[in-house]
């Protein structure tokens, strides 16, 4: 694969990713329901460009398919939290705190598998946490907590997410992957919808759209590229790529929601990006 192209997929993922959180802020429609309807849309492209051809599908092994099962739920939970936390946080807050996936894939490489971690790795690690940790004390003061809160743990489950779909990538192919996964997830949210007793139907025109729109862009043209480019360049280089999304939905959040970044936020945002960078570029583990 010409790495060229590649990298031109990976920009227009990203790019695709830092539409997400504003059509979310457009549409009003509870956030399961948006999530609902993203993974769903998605899963019927993906469906469509199979055709009739889903005969890959039937011959992946049964561990496989476990694995895409468990990455289905944590990418439903992902959606879950982080679309929720835009209704009580800052854009840019949201996708900052979301992004720190790079971290906890390093702790759980740390603390999990035991492995000692480059030392700018660490460094990165620790610039992180402390511009998170300035996010937080300012937005604790405006009242932005909760959605911080919820954005950290969409961060977790993407993490998880990513990190089965690195390793069933390597032997399962993209429209598959993402046929499987996306299904599954929008199972997952359905029984919560279900359960919570949240009407399927009703909403506006204009959310349907957006519902479509969602899972076109942010959806097939942001996840499905991103988890097809893990299989020509390394996982690293994905991961640090997506440090644009924050910046270009914070931009984005600025000209059409008039989201001022305040002080504490520009300097907490920035070492989170530093760290993140620090930590993604440093991602091998020390000998």
């Amino acid at each position: 694969m010409n790495p060229a192209a590649v990298y031109l997929a990976i920009f227009f993922g990203v790019l695709c990713m830092s539409t997400s959180s504003i059509m979310i802020r457009w549409c009003s429609a509870p956030a399961l329901i948006i999530a609902l309807y993203r993974l769903a849309t998605t899963t019927a492209l993906a469906a469509a460009l199979k055709g009739r051809n889903l005969s890959g599908i039937g011959q992946l092994s049964r561990h496989d398919m476990a694995l895409m099962a468990l990455s289905g739920l944590f990418l439903a939970l992902h959606l879950a939290f982080w679309i929720s936390s835009l209704a009580y946080t800052s854009i840019s807050s949201s996708v900052l705190f979301t992004n720190l996936q790079v971290i906890f894939v390093l702790a759980f490489s740390a603390f999990i598998l035991q492995e000692r971690l480059n030392r700018w790795a660490i460094v990165g690690v620790l610039a992180a946490l402390t511009g998170s940790g300035l996010i937080v004390g300012g937005d604790l003061g405006h009242g932005k907590l909760l959605g911080d809160m919820l954005a950290l743990a969409s961060g977790f489950f993407v993490a998880v997410y990513l990190l089965i779909g690195r390793q069933v990538r390597a032997r399962v192919e993209i429209l598959d992957y993402t046929l499987v996964v996306s299904g599954i997830a929008a199972l997952v949210i359905l029984l919560c919808s279900t359960i919570m007793k949240l009407p399927l139907s009703g909403y506006p025109a204009g959310d349907w759209l957006l519902f479509v729109l969602m899972g076109l862009g942010p959806g097939l043209g942001g996840h499905a590229v991103l988890n097809w480019a893990l299989k020509f360049v390394k996982a690293p280089l994905v991961a640090v790529s997506i440090l644009g999304e924050s910046v270009l939905a914070s931009i984005l959040g600025w000209f059409i929601f008039n989201e001022a970044l305040l002080w504490y936020q520009l300097t907490g945002g920035g070492l989170i990006l530093a760290g993140i960078y620090l930590a993604a570029a440093n991602e091998r583990v020390a000998a």
